[in-house]
């Protein structure tokens, strides 16, 4: 299997990702969704996290062989933490993590951990929908002084709003594994029925219409 496909059948096994054609999902968005990503449920599985830290290492490891490096790994409050944790150890990099606002008491800080300024930053996300949390976290990068960002999840739903979020923000993003994919393993794997498969296929093409 490739990275794509790895990291799909991990999330499948774990049960972080759901389906159901039937009642649908709310996102924070407000976009409804017959599938819904949870990513945060794979840190409780040793082998499968394992699977998608290593997709993770490999695939900033080869950024970096081409050019692309990274000063800091960047966490975005709270799903991508965890993971930001992981591969700054496994690279043995200054981690940090980005706050959805700033605090409300002491310092006021939005960002804890590595300083931003003048490097370039790494963000970890853990899914991406529209983009819309993943432009606030690289929003307050560029207010700390980040020199180059580039955002790279573990999912993507691969809508054409985020695509445009980014482009906007002049921003590089990727992620390891998305929707497309997910969906080929879920019906290989008899997760989900041939039915269900164009269901979620029409869905993805026009969310708003579900």
């Amino acid at each position: 299997m490739n990275c794509k496909e790895k990291v799909a059948q991990a999330l499948l096994t774990t049960e972080a990702v759901r389906l159901n054609v039937g009642t649908p999902f709310t996102f924070v968005s407000g976009i409804k969704s017959p599938i819904y990503c949870d990513n945060r449920k794979v840190i409780g599985f040793v082998h499968e996290r394992e699977i998608i830290i290593n997709e993770f290492i490999k695939k900033i490891e080869k950024m970096e062989d081409s050019g692309r490096g990274f000063d800091v790994i960047a966490g975005t409050s709270t799903a991508g933490i965890p993971w930001a944790a992981y591969i700054s150890d496994k690279l043995k990099k200054p981690m940090a993590y980005i706050r959805g606002e700033k605090k409300a008491h002491g310092t006021g800080k939005q960002i804890e951990g590595a300083d931003f300024n003048g490097k370039n930053i790494l963000i970890i996300e853990d899914l991406i929908s529209t983009g819309g949390s993943s432009i606030k976290a690289v929003d307050v990068a560029k207010e700390n002084g980040a020199k180059d960002i580039f955002v790279l999840a573990i999912f993507s739903y691969e809508f054409e709003k985020a695509y445009t979020s980014f482009k906007n923000a002049e921003t590089e993003w990727t992620s390891l594994s998305n929707f497309p994919s997910l969906l080929e393993v879920a019906k290989e794997n008899s997760y989900i029925t041939e039915e269900e498969l164009n269901i979620a296929k029409k869905w993805n093409l026009d969310p708003s219409k579900y």
